[in-house]
């Protein structure tokens, strides 16, 4: 991939949360220092998010996810040609671009930053037939008669449900769109998804969704989400269910 800017990692790498992870990057002969998780300042230049991730980071969730979305669709013999997908936290649209090579024609993206859609319309031009730059918590009239119009049968969420991100109130709203037996694809981080006490609220959430019904699982995944910057893997699982 050509570059026009040049990214250095910290020295001496500590083990800091992921959302506290920094590099350096110089463009024009200025260097600066970012977060990976400072997201409109990253999708902003081109090539830089899919730079990190996928070359720096070994960023795998959307190709494991889409993998196992379209092998259990075939195998329940359902059409993956038949799938209407809404992506909460759509980003640059990387796994959007990962399930379209799989066969999947119909996809709709939603994410709160204005910079990761237009990231994604320059990175990935044509893959989703609507990408709306809203909070899935107060969503427009207009936005959700047009998601309401589309009969939606899915629902993905690809590495947006740590602390601090996506709220569960926006992944409620998401999976209230999609239809009964619609699937929905998540993933979460594997410390998360096997907690004891003090879980996440989205993990309080899943459990409860699971006990009470709302969601019947169908396959659940356990790979290497990424490394951090220091080396060491990060664990994540992916979880396959109906609604």
């Amino acid at each position: 991939m050509s570059t026009n800017f040049q990214v250095r990692l910290p020295d001496n790498i500590k083990d800091l949360p992921i959302n506290e992870e920094y590099f350096f990057i110089t463009e024009n002969g200025q260097e600066r220092r970012l977060k990976l998780h400072d997201y409109a300042e990253v999708y902003r230049i081109p090539g830089l998010y899919n730079y990190l991730a996928l070359e720096k980071l070994a960023y795998r969730s959307p190709e494991v996810m889409t993998t196992l979305l379209t092998e259990n669709v075939q195998e329940s013999g359902e059409s993956i040609q038949e799938l209407k997908l809404l992506e909460l936290g759509a980003g640059s649209g990387l796994f959007g671009q990962a399930v379209t090579k799989l066969g999947v024609t119909s996809i709709i993206g939603i994410d709160i930053v204005p910079e990761a859609a237009e990231a994604c319309r320059r990175d990935y031009p044509g893959v989703y037939e609507e990408y709306f730059v809203e909070d899935m918590t107060e969503l427009s009239q207009s936005t959700r008669k047009l998601l309401g119009e589309k009969k939606l049968n899915g629902f993905v969420c690809c590495s947006a449900l740590s602390d601090g991100h996506i709220p569960v109130k926006a992944f409620i709203t998401g999976m209230n769109l999609i239809k009964n037996q619609g699937w929905v694809l998540f993933n979460v981080a594997k410390s998360s998804y096997e907690c004891k006490d003090d879980c996440p609220e989205f993990v309080k959430f899943y459990r409860q969704s699971v006990e009470k019904g709302y969601l019947n699982v169908q396959a659940t995944q356990t790979y290497i989400h990424r490394c951090f910057f220091n080396g060491k893997s990060l664990e994540y699982v992916a979880i396959l269910a109906k609604k």
